[in-house]
C-alpha cells in the first residue's frame, strides 16, 4: 500500500487541477489583465466585475460553479491586480478588445458573458463585435432600460457633473453612492467593503472610467439591436425594469430574473440565493 501511495497522490493531483483558481496573466493593449481559472466543464462563465471592485466579488459564484463549468474571472485594466494604464485617449470599448483577448489567449469556447453594473455595456459590445465563441450573455443589475440619448443640454450637464466628481470624488461617492447603491437592510461589512474599495481606487482611473462607459451606454439601444443571443438580466428590485423597452429594442428577446431585498451587489449580498438565480437564468438560455 506505501508503494501505491505516491501513485494515488499523483493521480489526485491532476485530477483536482482543473478545479483549482488559478492565476493566469493575459497581455493587451499596454495592459496586463489579471485572470483566475478553475473548473473544466464544457461551457465557460465569464465574470466581468463593475465600478471599482474586482474579481474577488465573485469568489462565491468560483465556489459554487466550478464543479459544473469552466470559470473564469477577470480585474479589468485599471482594477484590482491589473495594469493601471488608460492613457487621455482610451475609450470605453478597449474593455471589449481586452474580454476577447482573455477569450482567445486562454482558448476559451462555449462562452456565457457575466458582466456586473457597467460591464453591462461591456458584454453587449462583445457579444456584437466578437461573437464567435459566445453563446450567452448575461447583465447583473444593469441594463433595466436601454439609455437614453442625451441632447446638448444633458451633455453638458454631464460634462459639469463629472469636472465635479473628480474635483471632489470622495465627497460625490459618499453623497450617493450609500442611498443609491445599498437596501436599508444591506450588511454593514458589505457596505464598508464595496465604500473602501471605491474610495480607494485611483480617483483619475474611476472617473475616466465612468465617463466614458457613459459615453458608451448612449449606443445601448443600436447594440441591442444586433445581438445574436436573447439578453438574460438578473436584477435586484432597487430599479425597475422597463420591459417595454426592452422588449422593442432586444430583437432576440429577453428574460429577467430577481433577487428580492438585494442592493446592487447581490453577489455578495445574498451569494446563495444569486447563485440558484443564476445557474436557473444560464439553464432558461435556450
Amino acid at each position: 500500500m506505501k508503494q501505491l501511495l505516491p501513485f494515488f497522490c499523483f493521480l489526485l493531483f491532476f485530477a483536482c487541477k482543473g478545479k483549482e483558481n488559478a492565476p493566469i496573466t493575459v497581455e493587451n493593449d499596454g495592459n496586463k489583465i489579471a485572470t483566475a481559472v478553475c473548473g473544466d466543464g464544457d461551457t465557460t462563465l465569464l465574470f466581468i466585475h463593475g465600478w471599482c471592485i474586482n474579481k474577488e466579488y465573485w469568489d462565491a459564484q468560483v465556489k459554487y460553479f466550478c464543479p459544473r463549468y469552466k470559470v473564469v474571472t477577470i480585474d479589468l485594466p485599471g482594477f484590482g491586480q491589473s495594469g493601471k494604464k488608460l492613457d487621455s485617449t482610451w475609450f470605453f470599448d478597449r474593455y471589449s478588445g481586452d474580454v476577447s483577448a482573455v477569450i482567445k489567449q486562454l482558448k476559451l469556447s462555449n462562452v456565457i458573458l457575466i458582466g456586473h453594473s457597467m460591464s453591462g455595456d461591456i458584454i453587449l459590445d462583445v457579444s456584437r463585435r466578437f461573437p464567435e465563441n459566445i453563446i450567452g450573455i448575461v447583465g447583473i443589475d444593469n441594463l433595466h432600460q436601454p439609455a437614453e440619448v442625451f441632447n446638448d443640454t444633458v451633455k453638458a450637464e454631464v460634462d459639469n457633473f463629472f469636472d465635479l466628481f473628480y474635483q471632489r470624488y470622495d465627497s460625490v461617492v459618499n453623497a450617493n453612492m450609500s442611498k443609491d447603491l445599498f437596501q436599508p437592510s444591506t450588511d454593514t461589512a458589505v457596505r464598508k467593503r464595496v465604500m473602501g474599495d471605491v474610495l480607494t481606487a485611483d480617483k483619475s482611473i474611476a472617473v475616466k472610467v465612468l465617463r466614458a462607459n457613459t459615453i458608451m451606454s448612449q449606443q445601448q439601444k443600436q447594440v441591442m439591436a444586433q445581438l445574436h443571443h436573447p439578453l438574460l438580466l438578473l436584477n435586484s428590485d432597487v430599479y425597475p425594469v422597463n420591459a417595454d423597452s426592452l422588449k422593442k429594442y432586444c430583437v432576440k428577446g429577453f428574460r429577467v430574473k430577481t433577487v428580492h431585498g438585494s442592493g446592487h451587489y447581490p453577489m455578495i449580498e445574498m451569494p446563495d440565493t444569486f447563485n440558484k438565480t443564476l445557474e436557473a437564468l444560464i439553464l432558461s438560455k435556450d
